[in-house]
């Protein structure tokens, strides 16, 4: 049976008009979320899907980072290139709610370093496994498109 290892991370939205402040609690940091003018808002900052994009990205970087250092591989970059499909009917109210209004992820992952074709795989599989955010993603039962390959 594996350790459970549980961390609590906090939020607190404070919506006032245009636009929507974000503070991260217990932390220095403040996110300003808005909307662009085409939908009401004043585009003083990224929508929250586009946090959640940069989120995926992120914690896939963090991600590859911690199973390079197991596998000891040594990466000098690694560059993700990711879309996310949403289906926005609940989100707009054509829909009673949004669940699996997640359709599908595409990423491409190109890895520098000193690394085989083989082990960009196998860094990839281990990485697309343990994300948390592509686990909350898959789990929804969206479509998950990854491939990870060496820079050329």
């Amino acid at each position: 049976m594996s350790e459970q290892h549980l961390e609590t991370f906090k939020a607190t939205a404070i919506g006032e008009n245009w636009p929507t402040t974000v503070k991260i609690t217990d932390t220095e940091f403040t996110l300003q979320l808005d909307e662009p003018v085409e939908e009401g808002g004043t585009n003083s900052g990224a929508n929250p899907m586009q946090y959640f994009a940069a989120s995926l990205a992120g914690c896939q970087n963090e991600q590859a980072q911690v199973v390079a250092e197991e596998l000891e591989l040594k990466l000098t970059k690694v560059t993700i290139d990711l879309e996310v499909d949403l289906d926005l009917s609940g989100f707009m109210g054509s829909s009673d709610h949004s669940n699996g209004s997640y359709k599908e992820v595409r990423m491409d992952t190109l890895v520098s370093g000193d690394l085989t074709k083989e082990q960009v795989q196998e860094l990839g599989k281990r990485v697309d496994a343990r994300c948390p955010i592509l686990g909350l993603l898959r789990s929804s039962g969206c479509n998950i498109i990854s491939s990870w390959k060496t820079a050329e």
